[in-house]
């Protein structure tokens, strides 16, 4: 009896430390990706993106500037430090470059119709849209900005950049 009173004991366990996990998974949902990064914005203006991103996760020690430009209220200029290369620059620039180029929000399509912002690298050199990284989704809440890679609208993405309140 005493050895059958162990053995429950160990399934109740194993069933508690199932159903924690099992919570883990789920809490992925819409929830905590919302908590993780705001949802997507379907209203982003240049005046609310300028302003300096620190990455994290994947995109830790990589820096990104906007710059609004003065009576436009679509883009502007950037500056990127340790910013991914795409594959096709990788054996010039090497992993990561520091650069500069111009942004702008793109408005979203229906019928999600989220704003993108797209970024235009010209120095080093000119990468074409698809070289690098450079179509991220905004996310604005009341507190925080973030821009980041959504490839997978399921998952915290892991190449988010925050904008850093001054």
């Amino acid at each position: 009896m005493h050895h059958r009173s162990h053995h429950t004991r160990r399934s109740v366990a194993a069933l508690v430390a199932l159903a924690a996990l099992v919570g883990l998974l789920s809490a992925c949902g819409s929830d905590a990706f919302e908590r993780c990064v705001p949802e997507e914005s379907t209203t982003a203006s240049a005046a609310q993106l300028a302003g300096t991103y620190e990455g994290s996760f994947k995109a830790k020690d990589i820096r990104l500037a906007l710059t609004a430009t003065p009576g436009q209220n679509t883009g502007g200029t950037l500056t990127v430090e340790n910013w991914p290369t795409g594959s096709f620059h990788r054996s010039k620039l090497g992993e990561t470059f520091t650069g500069s180029g111009t942004w702008e929000v793109e408005p979203g399509r229906p019928p999600n119709s989220r704003s993108l912002l797209r970024l235009h690298f010209e120095q080093p050199e000119l990468l074409l849209p698809g070289d690098t990284l450079d179509k991220l989704s905004i996310g604005i809440d009341t507190k925080r900005t973030f821009v980041y890679d959504n490839s997978d609208p399921d998952v915290c993405p892991d190449f988010r950049l925050k904008l850093q309140q001054n």
